[in-house]
């Protein structure tokens, strides 16, 4: 029995406001049954067995006469959108804050099509742009869902609208891919979170810290975070020191600030800014021990920012694991990295979580992180960017 009818259906529906509608329909791929034979009783009940469910269906719709497995076809139909051609679908909702996450609006809506695009699943992706995070806005959006008869959701949200949503999600089936549990409480047993832990990875941290920790971050919300974990966890932190606009007398910081000399320090810091701070440790003959960061400047463009003796001290959590190469190139053409970006990751682990555990219940996945009491547990490694890669870091490169 060859492969029976699937449709691709790729719908993007946000930020459409300034541009005009194209003439062209939506990409459509047909996969026709070129089997001529004809599937008894017998060959329904050996698809049931191996897990061919869209096989399944697809052919029953034309043997109604077999009422015993009639259950069956109920149980599975269900769950799928059989249209009118006998066309097997599954719906999926995005719900998108435009205005609150702005760059991953439309990321993460590409990474969840790259994933659904190579695995060849029919399906039917709708985003529901509710522009902020307002208990309005979520309440209204989440109430459209429920009536256009989605079950399944994505959603990007930050810490305040997942609070929301955890506690207004009855009926769906939500994967947050952007917050972790620990900083939400009472949520919903049918909330699945996908944000990575930055307190783990700072534990992990410190295991090469000395005894002499210092921190520099800037005056962001995820910073704020970050500080508040080293600071709880670090046994001696001998100098802070928060950066709140871009206007930074370095010169002030480090030319006579011997107590960083042989110290780690925490690079609370976004990208840019952690490169320049790096150099300018060496322009005023500063000797940290090492430098230490979270997923935060887990990137390739480290490489080209800073030179090589600057980074040399430079280690890294990284809590993103190896993708099918299948599904790093799709993502690759949708204009979506998976490889470096941690919440376009996160948004892969939830379709697939969704879709194999909850759609298919075949748990045929292709991601390792599993879930744990409503939480995506990761692994955390720690990365050193070397003169031309990031690599794992080794016991001899410690």
């Amino acid at each position: 029995m060859k492969f029976i009818v699937f449709i691709l259906i790729f719908i993007s529906t946000i930020y459409a406001k300034d541009q005009i509608p194209s003439l062209i329909p939506p990409a459509k791929n047909i996969f026709m049954n070129l089997d001529v034979e004809k599937c008894d009783r017998s060959c329904l009940i050996d698809l049931l067995e191996q897990g061919k469910i869209f096989s399944f269906l697809s052919v029953y719709k034309n043997h109604s006469e077999f009422d015993d497995i009639q259950s069956e076809y109920d149980k599975y139909s269900s769950i799928f959108h059989i249209n009118e051609t006998g066309n097997i679908k599954t719906n999926i909702a995005m719900l998108v804050p435009e205005k609150v996450i702005r760059r991953y609006a439309i990321s993460t809506v590409n990474s969840t099509l790259a994933y659904l695009l190579y695995k060849k699943y029919d399906f039917d992706l709708k985003v529901y742009n509710c522009v902020d995070e307002s208990e309005t806005s979520l309440l209204n959006a989440l109430s459209k869902i429920r009536d256009d008869g989605y079950k399944y959701v994505l959603a990007p949200l930050t810490e305040n609208g997942a609070k929301i949503v955890a506690q207004n999600s009855d009926g769906l089936v939500v994967y947050i891919p952007t917050v972790n549990k620990n900083i939400i409480q009472n949520s919903s047993p049918n909330i699945i979170f996908g944000g990575i832990d930055y307190n783990s990875q700072i534990q992990k941290l410190l295991i090469y810290a000395t005894n002499k920790v210092a921190i520099f971050s800037d005056n962001s919300g995820i910073a704020n975070e970050l500080n508040s974990d080293v600071q709880n966890s670090a046994q001696n932190i001998i100098y802070t020191r928060q950066f709140k606009n871009s206007r930074i007398n370095f010169k002030k910081i480090l030319k006579w600030n011997k107590r960083l000399d042989n110290s780690s320090i925490f690079l609370n810091l976004p990208l840019v800014k952690a490169s320049l701070f790096a150099s300018q440790l060496r322009v005023y003959d500063r000797t940290p021990y090492n430098l230490l960061s979270t997923q935060i400047n887990y990137n390739p463009m480290i490489l080209t920012l800073t030179q090589y003796k600057d980074r040399q001290a430079l280690l890294i959590a990284n809590s993103i694991g190896k993708a099918d190469d299948g599904i790093t190139i799709s993502n690759t053409l949708l204009d979506s990295d998976i490889e470096y970006n941690w919440v376009n990751y996160s948004t892969s682990i939830g379709v697939d979580l969704l879709y194999n555990n909850y759609v298919l219940q075949d748990g045929n996945r292709s991601f390792e992180e599993e879930v744990s009491n409503g939480q995506v547990q990761y692994k955390t490694s720690i990365v050193t960017p070397k003169r031309y890669s990031i690599e794992a870091l080794t016991d001899e490169g410690m």
